[in-house]
């Protein structure tokens, strides 16, 4: 698991929610923030792999207006994460962050870089090359 000592201050978070859990994001790991986009279902894909969407065609209406697809990168190329909301970006600093140290079988949370304190909520810094699975779905 990463250390919170690689934080180099300041540093910009994009903040997002998925359901009621918070989340942030380095914004340079952040290429776009898009609205929801038909997407094309994957039969055989990896379980959290929705599917493929054509990012530059079609803007769709969405049943949940805050919706947002955050495109950023992986290996394998680019990879949209589906968010109920895009809260905002901000500023924070090291002493702003916790790291984490879960007790049992850390692997299943090795995409976390930290947890940030904001008033009385925790966010979840994230790491998304870690997040993101390999998939062997790369676009053509």
């Amino acid at each position: 698991m990463a250390e919170v000592a690689v934080l180099r201050p300041p540093r910009q978070l994009v903040l997002f929610r998925v359901g009621e859990t918070h989340y942030g994001l380095d914004i340079e790991s952040v290429d776009e923030i898009l609205p929801i986009l038909p997407v094309t279902a994957a039969p055989g894909a990896p379980g959290g792999v929705l599917g493929f969407a054509d990012v530059r065609k079609h803007v769709v209406p969405e049943s949940n207006p805050e919706a947002r697809f955050i495109l950023v990168g992986s290996a394998e190329g680019p990879v949209a994460l589906l968010v109920d909301a895009v809260e905002e970006v901000v500023t924070v600093s090291r002493e702003d962050f916790q790291p984490v140290a879960a007790p049992g079988k850390t692997s299943e949370l090795a995409y976390l870089n930290g947890v940030l304190r904001r008033g009385d909520r925790l966010t979840l810094w994230v790491d998304h090359r870690r997040l993101v699975p390999e998939t062997g779905l790369a676009a053509a």
